[in-house]
């Protein structure tokens, strides 16, 4: 399992990390493209009260998301990441409003951090200026 965490303290509010992941999720890997796909980025970095703040998937050990969705389509893999099953999905929004972290995005269907499972590192920490996000293997 990967984490990743996150130095507000380094953080400019810069939002490559941003970047980085919408292009990462689209179908070339670009960043043209992925404004021309629409992609949500899966990290958000908000500004809350002052202070720089990240929302994204904390690979909770009992998420509350699975269970409050009511056609069972969240599942947790051996990996502790949160995948959606995109044909039983309604998009009703219940997950979204589960999660304590605001870490799930609708757009239309729920949206949450793989950690760039098809990459070597996720793409948010690599592409990040200051190094305020660091991958830890868990």
């Amino acid at each position: 399992m990967v984490n990743i965490s996150f130095d507000r303290n380094l953080c400019l509010g810069c939002k490559t990390c941003e970047l980085a992941c919408a292009a990462a999720h689209s179908k070339t890997k670009s960043l043209v493209d992925a404004v021309k796909e629409k992609k949500i980025s899966r990290i958000r970095i908000k500004k809350v009260s002052g202070k720089i703040k990240i929302e994204q998937c904390k690979l909770c050990k009992n998420p509350k998301c699975i269970p409050s969705c009511p056609t069972h389509s969240l599942t947790k893999d051996e990996n502790g990441t949160i995948k959606v099953n995109l044909f039983t999905c309604t998009g009703c929004g219940l997950c979204e409003e589960a999660c304590p972290f605001g870490a799930i995005v609708l757009g239309p269907f729920p949206t949450l951090c793989d950690r760039c499972a098809e990459a070597d590192e996720p793409l948010c920490a690599k592409s990040c200026p200051t190094k305020a996000l660091k991958v830890k293997a868990v």
